[in-house]
């Protein structure tokens, strides 16, 4: 026992800060825990409140692209190259996120997006998300600051939103 405290103790002191770091956002809808999950993994759910086009194939390292400018030059367009890390159908997503085309020193690496969707009772389901993988230094802290503000919002607009618990 003695053992597991001091290994847990050295874990926590040389973990870097950055890799610690996330942002964790939630909201309550007013559907099917089934509904929910077609929201973020399919294109038409994804356009229905997210972002105007996307490319969602559901398979371990399908794609997972949002377009927010789907007319802009590729590579300009949205969250292109990002892929599904893997997923448990009606209940957890696990992906890949690009950053913004603007945030040119970070855009080329990749956060993680957990997306979890909790049933409450038959038609009403919590929808969680936890952004990680953050680096340090001003660029990192600038695009951290940015998708804290966004996931709140991108949750509560989600159709059939009945409260948003950001930063649970």
């Amino acid at each position: 026992m003695r053992l597991s405290a001091i290994l847990a103790l050295l874990f926590f002191v040389i973990s870097p800060a950055g890799a610690q770091r996330a942002i964790t956002a939630s909201v309550v809808v007013d559907l099917p825990a089934a509904e929910a999950w077609r929201l973020w993994t399919t294109n038409e759910g994804v356009t229905s409140f997210f972002a105007p086009a996307a490319h969602i194939e559901l398979r371990p390292q399908g794609p997972f692209e949002f377009y927010f400018a789907p007319d802009a030059e590729p590579g300009q367009r949205g969250s292109e190259g990002t892929i599904i890390l893997g997923y448990q159908e009606n209940r957890m997503l696990s992906a890949s996120w690009a950053l913004p085309p603007y945030m040119a020193d970070v855009r080329p690496h990749h956060t993680h997006l957990l997306i979890r969707f909790e049933p409450l009772g038959e038609a009403r389901t919590r929808v969680s998300l936890v952004h990680s993988g953050w680096g340090e230094g001003e660029a990192w802290d600038t695009a951290f600051t940015y998708f804290e503000r966004v996931w709140p919002h991108v949750l509560s607009s989600m159709p059939s939103a009945v409260t948003d618990a950001a930063g649970d």
